[in-house]
């Protein structure tokens, strides 16, 4: 039985075709294929029976995400911010406003956190703002991971914003090597 890692910037049609195969793989007996329907699917179904609809669903949940829709939401979620498509995320956001707070990855897991955390990494300042004036909450998080990834531009924009070094939030940068959002977090009155 496998468990998958679900991808920091996943490719939908590399999982759209990962779920064709998984269903071909069901279909041929593969065991490896068989255990992972029995262990994801709520209801088990015969392999027999098992359509495309089934293996999406089994896909999703070896990832962690709830459903194959959640899978197709992070990943539209996440290719707007790495590809700084503002309009194209407020347009989510609006259209789902709980993934606003959800991790962006859809996956209890991801330590990339939500969208404006998620921005934060990449240092995406305009998916800063308008997650902000959506009402995005985790800026103490998005600081600590701009500054983990050296995005000082974003990490002053979130301070600015009211974002406030965690107590272990030099743990981050000392890990990931990034002297200088080390000093920055130490500048604004990390311990």
């Amino acid at each position: 039985m496998t468990d998958r890692h679900f991808p920091v910037h996943p490719n939908l049609r590399q999982l759209k075709n990962q779920a064709k195969e998984l269903l071909r793989e069901v279909r041929r007996g593969d065991p490896a294929a068989r255990a992972d329907l029995q262990q994801h699917h709520p209801e088990r179904p015969q392999p027999i029976d098992v359509s495309l609809v089934d293996a999406q669903l089994v896909l999703a949940r070896s990832y962690g995400l709830q459903s194959w829709p959640r899978l197709v939401l992070a990943c539209q979620v996440i290719d707007a911010i790495c590809h700084n498509h503002v309009d194209e995320l407020r347009a989510l956001m609006v259209r789902h406003p709980r993934l606003i707070s959800e991790p962006a990855r859809g996956t209890a897991s991801c330590n990339w956190g939500a969208p404006m955390s998620y921005a934060a990494n990449l240092g995406r300042r305009e998916i800063i703002a308008m997650m902000r004036e959506l009402g995005a909450s985790d800026l103490g998080h998005a600081l600590d991971r701009a500054c983990l990834q050296g995005e000082l531009d974003a990490a002053r924009q979130l301070h600015a914003m009211g974002a406030r070094p965690a107590r272990d939030a030099l743990m981050g940068p000392a890990e990931s090597l990034s002297p200088e959002g080390m000093a920055f977090l130490l500048d604004i009155g990390a311990e």
